[in-house]
């Protein structure tokens, strides 16, 4: 039976989290070992927490991110021995053959370094939140619309350029030899700045129809229009395009955001909320100017 290790980070979402989990133990036909990372939530840990069989449980002393606390989970999962890695948000849910459907791939196509299931809104469970991703280099952005629906997903797996840190299951050796997500990022892109380390390291990464994941998006940041959202979403963004751009096309990149920035700024002052213009302008100069890690923005 082949041995998967589920890494699960939590912050202030008990709930989710305990759905999440409800979901891993109902996998089929493998040897699955999770452990829970929280990042230092308010208030008590729930006390199923501490009862929860099958669960390997670790309480940071800080926020470390998504990035810090899947790292930190990776290495406490080190003692699973187990051939590959499946990361999992807290705020998604899992059906019971998808993580057996995504060992056995990897299983069976050693070229393959990441498989990632079509992830679908919880809200609209027939539609696709991403499914994979194609990178367009001028935008710096990784388009995960290709599929926007069930009935449009193709009828095998497919090589993609970027699979969502949402749900990725990576070979456990390939994840240890690239270093991991940036801790830096704390949040946004490190699952992309992962993808370029892995297909650098000349593995492929997939996107698999057989299988599902759902996913209430967004919620571990406060939602896409938050202020943690908008300003992490920029600043690494910009951060990484000094990694995956030359020149010619990162000038292209800086003039292309620097006018969506403003469009941006007209938008929130006027139809949605002005209090976020400070943080994508942050997020911008931030990032310009290479001023990675959260210790300078107040969480």
């Amino acid at each position: 039976m082949l041995r998967v290790a589920a890494v699960i980070v939590n912050y202030g979402q008990w709930e989710l989290t305990r759905k999440c989990l409800d979901s891993l133990k109902r996998s089929e036909g493998v040897d699955i070992r999770i452990t829970l990372v929280d990042n230092n939530s308010a208030g008590d840990v729930p006390e199923w927490v501490q009862t929860c069989t099958g669960v390997r449980f670790k309480r940071m002393s800080e926020n470390t991110g998504f990035a810090g606390g899947n790292n930190e989970g990776f290495l406490i999962s080190g003692q699973d021995k187990a051939e590959f890695t499946l990361f999992l948000n807290n705020d998604a849910e899992i059906t019971p053959g998808t993580v057996l459907n995504l060992a056995e791939f990897l299983k069976e196509n050693p070229e393959a370094g990441i498989v990632t299931p079509p992830v679908y809104y919880a809200s609209e469970p027939d539609r696709i939140w991403s499914a994979g991703g194609r990178f367009i280099p001028w935008k710096m952005r990784f388009d995960q619309k290709t599929y926007p629906s069930k009935d449009d997903l193709p009828d095998k797996a497919v090589k993609i350029d970027f699979a969502s840190g949402c749900a990725m299951m990576i070979r456990t050796e390939l994840f240890e030899k690239t270093g991991g997500f940036r801790d830096d990022f704390f949040m946004y892109y490190e699952d992309a700045d992962l993808c370029r380390k892995v297909s650098l390291a000349k593995y492929s990464i997939w996107l698999l129809p057989a299988g599902e994941v759902i996913h209430h998006v967004a919620s571990g940041s406060g939602g896409e229009l938050s202020p943690l959202a908008v300003y992490f979403s920029e600043r690494n963004r910009l951060v990484l395009s000094r990694k995956m751009l030359g020149p010619g096309m990162r000038t292209v990149f800086y003039i292309y955001i620097s006018a969506v920035l403003i469009v941006k700024t007209f938008k929130f002052l006027f139809w949605q909320s002005p209090g976020l213009i400070r943080w994508i302008w942050k997020g911008y100069f931030d990032g310009l100017f290479l001023r990675v890690g959260h210790n300078n923005v107040h969480l």
